[in-house]
């Protein structure tokens, strides 16, 4: 074996040639198939939804690590259950509802990163780039909150190209593994 060989890379060169081929076709059937690609992923997070509240109504933990069940705990794991029971039930009101929780956080979120370039000290060099994410921030919010099924759509739409990209990047690193270990 020479020095610049790398048995590691030999071994992670099938996995990531997998990897990166499965995330090609993801990325390519969520764009292609978007309204089967939102539903389900609507159906995967009502199904976390009731194993989250599950989980806190069993375990009684909370997520800043208390270990004693508390009332409130077991409230939290009720509506979460309750949630994503009615998500399963109605998907198309709970995904509009989703995109104003999304619209809400961008909104909050972009006000925030504005305050604090603004009110922020002089010497602060990321001030220009904590404004103009703040500006993104509410731009995108002002939009979730405009049509939140097509920015649902949206959302998809680039999870999807980020997926394919993704995977030629994994393909890439794929054939740079094998020619490492060569």
């Amino acid at each position: 074996m020479t020095e610049n060989s790398c048995p590691m890379c030999a071994s992670t060169f099938g996995s990531l040639l997998a990897k990166g081929m499965l995330m090609i076709i993801l990325g390519i059937l969520m764009m292609v198939f978007t309204l089967a690609s939102l539903f389900a992923s609507e159906i995967l997070l009502a199904i976390l939804l009731i194993f989250v509240g599950i989980t806190l109504l069993t375990a009684g933990t909370t997520f800043f690590g208390e270990a004693k069940r508390t009332w409130w705990v077991v409230v939290l794991g009720v509506l979460v259950i309750l949630f994503g029971i009615l998500t399963l039930i109605f998907p198309g009101i709970m995904l509009v509802y989703a995109m104003y929780v999304l619209a809400a956080a961008a909104l909050i979120g972009g006000v925030t990163d504005l305050a604090v370039a603004l009110m922020g000290k002089s010497a602060q060099f990321n001030r220009g780039l904590l404004a103009v994410s703040g500006i993104l921030g509410i731009i995108l919010g002002v939009l979730f909150l405009i049509n939140p099924v097509i920015s649902a759509f949206t959302i998809i739409e680039i999870a999807g190209i980020f997926f394919f990209a993704f995977g030629i990047v994994a393909i890439i690193e794929a054939f740079m593994a094998k020619s490492a270990s060569a």
